[in-house]
C-alpha cells in the first residue's frame, strides 16, 4: 500500500469509514497454499462457482459503486449483480459512494484500508480507460500517492461508445445544424459537464477541432447532467448510452452525434451522425466497463473474481442489458488485456489532453 493518503478530502471521508468498520471477512485459510494460479481449474457445481482450496470466499462479497445509483457504473453493478444470482457461493452486495469525478482512485484506498478489501471481498466497478485519463486531469498521484500500477483491473465485460445528447426542444435537428449554431452565437450553447471526465475530454475535442466553442456549466455526474438536458435547462452533454437511454424514451432528448469509427450510427440513434462521418474516425473515447481489485488481491482470488464476473456476463439477464444499449458491445478483457488498453489510450490522449489545456499541470 501507498503511504502517501494525501489531503483531500475524499481520503479523509475514506479514513473515517475504515475507521468506522469494526469487522469484515476473514481472510481465507492456508488448507492449500501450493495452489498456483496456472494449476486451478474453475469447478461448478449444480451452476454454483466453488471456492478456491483455500476458502475464498467464505463470506459477502461487495461490489462498490464509486458514482450515485443513476450513473453507469450504478446500472451496470445491478446488472452483474442479479446475474450472479445462481452463480455465487456467497451473497453479493452493492455499495453507492458517490465519490467525485475522480472516484475510482478514492475507491481503490477503500479497497486497500477496508477489512477483507486487499483479499478480494471488495470489488470496485469502473471505467477503465477513463479512470487512467484521470491521472492526466487531476492530481492522483500528489493527492492520493497513486499511480496506474495501482490500478489492478480483474476483468471488462462491455465496450460502450459515448453519444452527445441535446435537448428534444432545441431548434436544431442535426449535429451539423448544431454546430452551425454555436457557431453563429459564439458561447451562448449550454453544455452540462462532467468536468474532467473522458465525456468531458472527448466534448472538448469536438469543439476544438470543429471550431466551435459552448458555454461549459459543470454538472455532479453525467446522470445529473442528462436530467438537466432532458429538463431543457440547458443544451447538450456527452454521455453513455445506459444514462441517455431513460430521456430518448420518454423523448425529452435526442442524439446528434455517436462516438465511433463507423460511417453510420447503429439502429436506435436514427437521426445521428458519427466522429467517422465528420472526419474523426480515430477518435478513442469510450468506456471499457468492468471490475478493479486491490493492487494486493492475490493473483488466484483475481483468476477465481475473473471467471466469477465472466460467468455473470453470460447470463441472459446481463445480456439484456447490452441489447438494450445501441452501440455497446459485450467484450471478455482480462486484466493484463486491460491494463494494455489503459495504456494505450493514455498514450494516445496525453498530448490532445495537453493540446486542450486540460492536463492538471496546465491548470
Amino acid at each position: 500500500m501507498k503511504a502517501n493518503k494525501g489531503v483531500s478530502a475524499v481520503v479523509g471521508t475514506i479514513a473515517l469509514i475504515a475507521l468506522a468498520a469494526c469487522s469484515g471477512p476473514t481472510s481465507p485459510g492456508s488448507d492449500n497454499p501450493d495452489v498456483e494460479v496456472g494449476d486451478w481449474q474453475p469447478e461448478y457445481v449444480d451452476g454454483v462457482l466453488q471456492p478456491l482450496p483455500d476458502g475464498f470466499p467464505n463470506d459477502q462479497i461487495t461490489l462498490i459503486n464509486p458514482d450515485e445509483p443513476g450513473h453507469d457504473d450504478g446500472l451496470y453493478v445491478r446488472a452483474i449483480q442479479n446475474a450472479l444470482e445462481g452463480i455465487s457461493p456467497v451473497s453479493i452486495a452493492v455499495r453507492d459512494e458517490g465519490y467525485p469525478t475522480f472516484g475510482t482512485w478514492a475507491g481503490i484506498q477503500t479497497l486497500q484500508d477496508e477489512p477483507g478489501g486487499n483479499d478480494g471481498y471488495l470489488l470496485l466497478v469502473t471505467a477503465m480507460t477513463g479512470s487512467g485519463m484521470d491521472l492526466l486531469t487531476e492530481p492522483i498521484t500528489e493527492e492520493f500517492g497513486l499511480d496506474l500500477d495501482d490500478l489492478n483491473p480483474v476483468i471488462a465485460t462491455e465496450q460502450t461508445p459515448f453519444v452527445l445528447m441535446s435537448r428534444a426542444d432545441a431548434p436544431w435537428s442535426t449535429y451539423e445544424e448544431m454546430v452551425e449554431a454555436a457557431k453563429e452565437d459564439p458561447g451562448s450553447m449550454r453544455y452540462m459537464a462532467a468536468v474532467g471526465s473522458q465525456l468531458d475530454i472527448a466534448m472538448t475535442r469536438l469543439m476544438s477541432e470543429g471550431g466551435w466553442s459552448a458555454h461549459k456549466i459543470p454538472a455532479g455526474g453525467s446522470a445529473e447532467a442528462g436530467t438537466i438536458i432532458a429538463a431543457g435547462e440547458a443544451d447538450i452533454t456527452m454521455l453513455t448510452p445506459s444514462v441517455a437511454r431513460a430521456h430518448l424514451e420518454t423523448e425529452r432528448a435526442k442524439v446528434l452525434l455517436i462516438i465511433s469509427g463507423e460511417e453510420t450510427a447503429p439502429e436506435g440513434y436514427p437521426d445521428a451522425t458519427t466522429t467517422a462521418a465528420i472526419g474523426l474516425p480515430d477518435e478513442p473515447w469510450g468506456s471499457l466497463r468492468g471490475f478493479v481489485g486491490s493492487p494486493e488481491l492475490p493473483e488466484l482470488h483475481k483468476a477465481w473474481l475473473f471467471e466469477l464476473i465472466k460467468a455473470a456476463s453470460e447470463q441472459d439477464v446481463y445480456k439484456d442489458r447490452l441489447a438494450q444499449l445501441p452501440g455497446s458491445q459485450a467484450v471478455t478483457v482480462d486484466g493484463d488485456e486491460a491494463e494494455t488498453a489503459i495504456r494505450d489510450a493514455l498514450k494516445f490522449a496525453e498530448p490532445i489532453i495537453r493540446e486542450l489545456g486540460l492536463h492538471y499541470e496546465q491548470n
